[in-house]
């Protein structure tokens, strides 16, 4: 399951901003995964439930942005969803296209709580 080797990263780099902010934890995280990405957003939150016990992050809640994968034509430079024609154009018939969305794994936002001032 390389999901949780993906989270702990998440969660490392998230741990690291968030104390250097003063966050005493973290309360959710927004990640956008692509459908190409190569992960599946189910083993990614219950690796996240498992990896963030014990962290800033421990009870946090992790929504996922899905990104549906998008294509653009090499021929006509249109931009189309792939589907039944797999990788081939709709609109022109051509079979080259380059990927133009679809792979991102990535933090999109997180919500830290800061600790509270003390007064003296």
């Amino acid at each position: 399951m390389h999901e949780l080797g993906l989270v702990m990263n998440v969660i490392h780099m998230i741990t690291q901003d968030a104390s250097s902010r003063g966050f005493r934890r973290v309360k959710s995280v927004e990640l956008e995964v692509g459908e190409f990405s190569g992960a599946l957003p189910h083993a990614l939150k219950e690796a996240f439930r498992i990896a963030a016990e014990g962290t800033l992050l421990d009870g946090a809640t992790l929504v996922i942005d899905e990104v549906r994968a998008e294509l653009c034509c090499k021929d006509c430079g249109r931009t189309f969803f792939p589907g039944k024609q797999g990788w081939n154009c709709p609109y022109c018939g051509a079979g080259g296209a380059d990927l133009v969305r679809g792979m991102e794994l990535q933090v999109k936002s997180y919500v830290g709580e800061a600790e509270e001032c003390q007064s003296k």
